[in-house]
């Protein structure tokens, strides 16, 4: 198995990274697929005051106490809830959002309806972007301790690469794809088809570009939904992508635990470094990556790293931070720093996000690794 342990220290990997990334940057061209939501995000509330005032129900425990209690009366139960804001969501929009605002030009090819929604068209309409069928529709309702997302599927349901070529073919496709840095693909768990999209993308794309991109990241999303079948059906098929490109797959601590006890014998004792460890050790990509809200960390051939996560008492947002973390750690391995610099870029871009609920432009991204080892205080 691969050593667990880290080469290089919370605080070194901070220095790294204030000495590694630039003061600014040119940009680029990027390309993200192949989903697409919109994302409802919610409260629920507790007690109600008046119309205009109410207490929200603050922790998935708490509704987790309702549903028993309800469950053990055999009665139905009717929770209100409160929408505060709308907005498209899903991989590919919110690294769009992000390499956008950053100054990089993206190119998105997912599921944004057809005709493409007005949500869509509206936010992301000066990008090149390419429509795939119907988005999914997500409820996320947050609470202080995680969330819970109530999902409506789109046409990502049914999508495999006969059917993403029937709509865009593989010329086209060549035309967005080619030229590009950065190839960015999730999630697995939404598109349970995906593995012959990563076949196609090998077999089919890579062979027609001229300049095809030289990293790819790949986040399977919440992958409990699948089995030890499904999983071990995908292995091929990403290892193969792996052969033309750098790889990097990134997962939440759960998604990590998970993916190891598909790809071997379940262990309730593993660590999630041990369980990092696990994952990389059974798939041939470049770097397996995986965060929590405690520490992030990376194994490769380069060694293993690990980076302290600075905690938000009250966050903003929790919807889509590992999408940020995931934009930040893309960002640095593009920007060419180390991969334990990269995982603090990471962290300082979902710790932004979280605090503020919004993508941070380049110059705040900057000021928050500048100033993470008080923020690792607070």
């Amino acid at each position: 198995m691969s050593d667990t342990q880290p080469s290089v220290t919370t605080d070194a990997a901070v220095r790294a990274c204030q000495r590694q990334l630039p003061a600014s940057i040119d940009g680029g061209s990027v390309v993200f697929g192949f989903d697409g939501m919109i994302d409802a995000v919610q409260e629920l509330v507790d007690t109600r005051h008046d119309p205009d005032s109410y207490t929200p129900i603050q922790t998935l425990d708490s509704l987790a106490d309702r549903l028993r209690d309800s469950a053990a009366e055999n009665s139905s139960i009717a929770i209100e809830w409160v929408r505060n804001g709308t907005r498209t969501g899903g991989h590919t929009a919110h690294l769009t959002r992000f390499f956008g605002k950053i100054g990089y030009d993206p190119t998105m090819i997912g599921t944004f309806g057809r005709p493409v929604r007005d949500a869509f068209q509206a936010e992301f309409g000066e990008y090149g972007m390419v429509s795939l069928g119907e988005p999914g529709e997500t409820h996320a309702v947050e609470f202080d301790d995680g969330k819970c997302m109530l999902v409506e599927p789109g046409s990502y349901l049914r999508l495999d690469w006969e059917t993403l070529t029937e709509t865009v073919t593989v010329d086209e496709l060549a035309a967005h794809v080619d030229g590009t840095e950065l190839l960015g693909i999730g999630y697995w768990t939404v598109i349970s088809r995906l593995p012959s999209i990563l076949s196609g993308l090998r077999e089919d794309l890579w062979p027609t570009l001229s300049d095809p991109p030289e990293r790819v990241l790949f986040d399977p999303g919440d992958i409990r939904q699948l089995t030890a079948d499904e999983i071990g059906a995908g292995v091929e098929p990403l290892d193969g992508l792996a052969t033309v490109a750098d790889v990097t797959l990134s997962a939440n601590r759960v998604e990590t635990l998970a993916l190891a006890d598909r790809l071997t014998a379940e262990d309730p004792d593993r660590t999630f470094a041990e369980a990092a460890a696990v994952v990389y050790d059974s798939l041939n990509v470049s770097r397996f990556v995986g965060h929590n809200v405690d520490c992030s960390l990376s194994i490769s051939d380069a060694g293993a790293a690990r980076v302290a996560v600075p905690r938000v008492e009250e966050p903003a947002l929790t919807t889509s931070a590992g999408d940020h973390f995931n934009a930040g750690l893309a960002l640095g391995l593009l920007q060419g720093l180390d991969e334990a610099a990269a995982l603090t870029l990471g962290n300082a871009v979902a710790n932004r996000f979280v605090r503020t609920g919004s993508p941070p432009s380049f110059d705040e991204i900057r000021a928050t690794v500048e100033r993470y080892d008080e923020l690792l205080a607070d």
